[in-house]
């Protein structure tokens, strides 16, 4: 059986009904689906809702044509199953409205897994939904995450032809599903592990508001899969080739080194080191409000950005886009003979494990500034407690796995300690 989307109006500037083609075995009907749309938002090619800004809501209206997609697919094989025959294209028409067009309530529709997570979305876009622990709006990264999730769902329950419901996410669940994210996608084991957060988050959610009965989320085998990930930072004597590089003829690159620079001091996300003002600035120190968590910090200014804002009378360059300011970076660092060493990248994707050789320059972006600062302080010996003061980091496990240390640094950061220690009993 084939099942194409097309609308009945074209070419209208309102919205316009949506029906189905549905072709089986020398049959071939229309049938009207319960939704509309307008034109300039459908993709014929795709025969869904274009995924762009001025349609806000294409994952939800995307993820109720495919649920009446396995609505037609469920009632098609059940007839055949029962009766043994194909269905004539009446029969079939009489069957689908009363499985694809019966009312469903408002609340059932909430109550379902894939409405309350579709409306979860919805809030956390419209910005109703906050952050639990900071109250701040949900960030566009996240929201990002609950819709590629939501996407890896729907193609799981039609490709598995398994629907979803808050009562069969258990183990059976979560061991096809990450197999089939393994196999079928390929996906790697950390976005792998994304999915499995959110679809504890959406469980938590609902059962917290008693929406939700089935504990089974909860075991210790229903894991969230994690893989250290190999991220650069640079070392002191790298920052300092960096800083010393000769960029007076090209002031784009040289405002977008500087602004790293600046990164690299202070430990602040870009978010936040991009946009710093004179009046956060008093005495020697930094004083702002992080945007991602709402905390304030305070940071004292070293040489280094003492020297850039002067350079500019306190007044740092005004700052491009991230995604620009990384493609910036790469262009500097090429230029910067200490970061065209060998760097290796290992990932586990589609359960192959695959290593890529890189030049260090080509992974520079803007968090790299602040993954440097908490990894070059922690090896000075910085207490840290105080370097997760700046950093956010709540845990020292967490930070502890955020920084980018290698087994032969920890030696020498071993050594150092012993070193002060020998040194203050000499005295």
């Amino acid at each position: 059986m084939e099942i194409s989307l097309y609308l009945k109006r074209p070419t209208a500037s309102q919205e316009t009904v949506i029906f189905a083609r549905i072709t089986y075995e020398g049959y071939s009907f229309k049938y009207y689906l319960p939704e509309k749309i307008k034109p300039k938002y459908w993709s014929k090619e795709m025969q869904r809702g274009k995924q762009i800004k001025q349609f806000p809501q294409y994952p939800e209206f995307n993820q109720r044509l495919q649920n009446i997609i396995t609505g037609i697919e469920y009632v098609f094989r059940k007839y055949v199953n029962d009766s043994k025959e194909l269905p004539a294209p009446e029969t079939f028409k009489q069957l689908l409205d009363q499985e694809v067009k019966k009312k469903v309530s408002e609340k059932e529709r909430q109550n379902s897994f894939f409405g309350y997570f579709q409306d979860l979305i919805q809030q956390s876009i419209s910005g109703t939904r906050r952050h639990p622990r900071t109250s701040k709006p949900i960030s566009k990264g996240t929201i990002k995450n609950y819709t590629s999730a939501l996407n890896h769902l729907t193609e799981f329950q039609k490709t598995r032809k398994k629907r979803i419901e808050f009562k069969n996410i258990d183990l059976d669940f979560y061991n096809d599903y990450t197999e089939f994210l393994i196999k079928k996608l390929k996906l790697s084991s950390n976005t792998i592990g994304k999915d499995i957060q959110v679809i504890k988050m959406i469980m938590n959610d609902a059962t917290e508001r008693g929406i939700n009965t089935n504990l089974s989320y909860k075991s210790k085998r229903f894991i969230t899969i994690r893989e250290k990930s190999d991220n650069i930072y640079l070392k002191e004597y790298e920052i300092k080739e960096f800083e010393d590089l000769d960029l007076s003829n090209d002031t784009r690159l040289e405002r977008v080194r500087d602004l790293f620079l600046i990164g690299c001091y202070t430990g602040l996300r870009y978010s936040d080191f991009s946009i710093l003002r004179p009046d956060q600035i008093n005495d020697g120190f930094i004083e702002t409000t992080q945007i991602k968590t709402g905390e304030p910090v305070v940071i004292p200014i070293h040489p280094t950005v003492k020297r850039i804002l002067e350079k500019y009378n306190g007044i740092l360059p005004a700052s491009i886009s991230n995604q620009n300011t990384n493609v910036y970076l790469k262009e500097v660092g090429q230029k910067v003979n200490c970061l065209k060493s060998t760097f290796s990248k290992t990932i586990t994707k589609g359960g192959l494990t695959i290593t890529q050789n890189f030049e260090k320059w080509e992974l520079l972006c803007t968090h790299t500034a602040r993954r440097s600062f908490a990894s070059n302080e922690y090896l000075a010996g910085t207490p840290t407690i105080t370097i997760m003061a700046i950093t956010g980091h709540k845990t020292e496990k967490a930070f502890l796995r955020y920084i980018k240390l290698t087994p032969n640094e920890h030696a020498k950061l071993l050594k150092l300690q012993w070193q002060k220690r020998f040194a203050l009993k000499a005295v």
